[in-house]
């Protein structure tokens, strides 16, 4: 496992794979966030396991945020994600 939190690997501006890598992705609460989420990540991500998802609706209930932790083994896998999460059309934003 890498050394240092992701954030502290950021600031530093290199990241040390794998890593723990934190992911939130919003999008309008009309669509089933949490299953789409859950298949992107499922493609990319080996042991991905969906259970460990947590969801949070807005206040005034039209978006949700989907977030997840998962081990990240490298740039390419973080890319491939990155570019599958930018090609759905549900998804409005990714942090």
């Amino acid at each position: 496992m890498s050394s240092g939190s992701f954030c502290e690997q950021a600031r530093a501006g290199v990241w040390v794979y794998p890593m723990n890598y934190p992911l939130k992705v919003i999008g309008d609460s009309a669509h089933p966030m949490q299953t789409i989420v859950a298949g992107i990540l499922s493609r990319h991500i080996d042991d991905f396991d969906a259970a460990t998802l947590s969801c949070r609706h807005s206040a005034g209930g039209k978006y949700v945020s989907v977030s997840a932790t998962f081990i990240l083994r490298s740039e390419a896998q973080r890319d491939q994600l990155y570019a599958e999460l930018a090609a759905c059309p549900q998804i409005k934003l990714v942090l």
